[in-house]
């Protein structure tokens, strides 16, 4: 047999093992109420807000750079790219999505001047 599985049956058999997941389950628990707690604080819901339409606002200057343009640069793809990352994870709703998905599908170098 193999010798982690003897372990962790030992383990079963003493306690031990309903012991440690009983720790770790009240560890979850703890970290999880934390964070909650953390994310109802109204300077930090202010400082999500902030931050989440300063994102917007940069998308939304990007795209209409872009737009005039006729094309977006590789730079400022990229920075489009992190910033939307940013946006979405501090809970942007479909206004970034529709900018990220069209600044995508934008050419990414200028205009042939010969044509």
């Amino acid at each position: 047999m193999n010798i982690w599985v003897e372990i962790v049956l030992a383990m079963c058999g003493s306690g031990v093992l309903g012991g440690a997941l009983t720790a770790i389950t009240q560890h979850l628990i703890e970290s999880w109420r934390r964070r909650r707690d953390l994310e109802e604080d109204p300077k930090v819901k202010a400082r999500n807000v902030l931050s989440r339409h300063s994102g917007l606002r940069i998308l939304k200057d990007l795209h209409r750079d872009a737009v005039r343009r006729g094309w977006i640069d590789l730079d400022e793809l990229e920075e489009a790219e992190e910033v939307y990352v940013a946006y979405a994870e501090l809970g942007g709703n479909g206004a970034g999505t529709r900018i990220i998905n069209d600044l995508r599908g934008m050419r990414n170098y200028p205009p042939d001047p010969a044509k």
